[in-house]
């Protein structure tokens, strides 16, 4: 039953403060990144596995965790995952050593992945018309503004609290507004699915092992040093743990979904859901989109902090026209794809336009960097790619999740939007190992800036299969619409 009173209309103010902390968890830990190296002692790039492990288990968890709000109530999990994502954010900031750091990570991921599937399911449940319209459209600016102005807000917080206590205060930052929102969902709206579908625990804990192996083997091959004599070991451990994640995937997670279809029951990796083009293609979108956003948030909180000797505030306003650029256009998109032919039709044209865009903002960057200018000549011409790259990333934010829907069967609708978010947060994760690792393996032989300016233009390649991608799926969305 709902807490909230009977004359009151519907409190969802919690869910968009909570949309927004799963991201601006992600975002404060790239800009704390440096004053986490340095205040653990940790070695260089390490660190990116403080951001990946977070992403794992967030992956993994979305998918049951969704299920069972279904089952249990929304609220009731709603309540439970933010309370822990407030206890989880305070080991964090409280965490000694990178142990211990990426293990509350870890369980900080797993409280966000409690949260974030009742969110969208919430709104959909207790509000109608209008309503529910504004209310997805809020989700998509809060989500992204996590995403883009946690740069910003926790350069704010690193910097006022200084280099011993700045990231742990911007890790404590997620506590307070965690138990701000824990309060106000006492009035929030209890709902149930009437018909919730089957739990897969054990494919879930596949995922989440599988992911973190990949990320942590990733972010070791960063850590390696090319120009100095090679430990035998040192390859070997790296090339075993990505080894090791790879195979769970593929020899005991796809087999382990396949025997699950067989005998018809429930899957974190629905095999006949991913039979779907639209669907593959629609997580491939979101991993790749993901992939950009974060690894460039990473890699621009290491070259400005560690390569330009900024103070984490001078790192995160160099990002508010990026930012403001990102969450303006993500706003406009939903206009500009009805004003472009509805959502099939004009959603493909808009992320194909946002792939050009966001392309001329990175192939900018890349030759700004290049010429290895002095910093301040560097940050003015930054801020004019910014507004094409971060322009580019939230017209493709805006509009995805309505375009891949368009492309699916109705039939595997809730199923792919759970899929899509897992590949959103596998994104992340990915991202910020592999675009790292170009950066710090290129930053071992040329001068910083220019290792920054040859991974700008390396993430191009990224933007080109984006835009390939998104043609693909307006195809699909097409074929969809001619058949209704």
């Amino acid at each position: 039953m709902s807490k909230q009173p009977a004359t009151d209309k519907p409190r969802v103010w919690p869910l968009y403060v909570v949309t927004f902390l799963a991201t601006y968890t992600i975002a404060v830990a790239s800009i704390s990144a440096p004053g986490i190296q340095q205040a653990l002692g940790i070695p260089d790039t390490q660190t990116s596995l403080v951001v990946g492990s977070y992403s794992a288990t967030f992956a993994a968890g979305l998918i049951i965790f969704g299920r069972l709000g279904d089952r249990w109530g929304r609220r009731r999990m709603f309540r439970f995952g933010t309370a822990g994502l407030a206890v989880t954010s305070l080991l964090v900031a409280c965490a000694p050593n990178l142990g211990l750091l990426v293990a509350a990570r870890l369980l900080q991921g797993i409280a966000a992945a409690i949260t974030t599937p009742q969110i969208l399911s919430s709104i959909q449940a207790i509000l109608t018309g209008s309503t529910r319209l504004r209310a997805v459209g809020l989700y998509a600016v809060f989500a992204g503004s996590g995403t883009v102005g946690g740069q910003v807000m926790g350069g704010i917080v690193n910097s006022a609290f200084g280099e011993t206590y700045g990231w742990r205060a911007a890790f404590a930052s997620v506590t307070l507004a965690a138990i701000f929102a824990w309060v106000g969902s006492r009035y929030l709206t209890e709902s149930r699915s009437p018909a919730p579908l089957g739990l897969d625990i054990r494919g879930s804990v596949i995922l989440a092992i599988a992911l973190l192996l990949m990320i942590a083997g990733l972010t070791n091959a960063a850590s390696i040093n090319l120009l100095e004599p090679l430990s035998p070991v040192e390859p070997l451990v790296t090339t075993a743990v990505l080894l090791a994640g790879s195979l769970l995937f593929f020899v005991l997670l796809v087999p382990h979904s396949r025997s699950r279809e067989r005998s018809l029951r429930p899957s974190i990796l629905p095999v006949y859901v991913i039979r779907e083009p639209g669907v593959r293609i629609g997580i491939a979108l979101a991993c790749l989109l993901f992939m950009m956003i974060g690894g460039f948030m990473y890699n621009f909180a290491i070259l400005s902090q560690v390569g330009f000797g900024f103070s984490p505030l001078e790192s995160g306003l160099s990002m508010v026209i990026l930012a403001l650029a990102f969450i303006l256009t993500s706003a406009l998109a939903p206009r500009l794809v009805a004003r472009l032919g509805g959502t099939a039709n004009g959603g493909r044209k808009i992320l194909i336009i946002a792939s050009v865009v966001q392309g001329v903002g990175l192939a900018g960057l890349g030759l700004v960097s290049l010429l290895n200018t002095d910093v301040t000549t560097f940050i003015v011409w930054f801020q004019i790619t910014a507004v094409f790259i971060g322009g580019g990333q939230g017209l493709m934010m805006g509009p995805l999740i309505s375009v891949i829907m368009a492309a699916v069967p109705d039939e595997v609708a809730g199923l792919t939007g759970g899929l899509v978010a897992t590949g959103q947060q596998t994104g992340i994760g990915l991202g910020v190992a592999v675009l790292s690792s170009v950066f710090a393996g290129l930053g071992q032989m040329l001068p910083m800036q220019i290792a920054y300016g040859w991974t700008a233009l390396g993430t191009l390649l990224l933007t080109v299969i984006f835009g390939f991608l998104a043609a693909r799926l307006g195809a699909y969305g097409t074929e969809k619409d001619a058949t209704q």
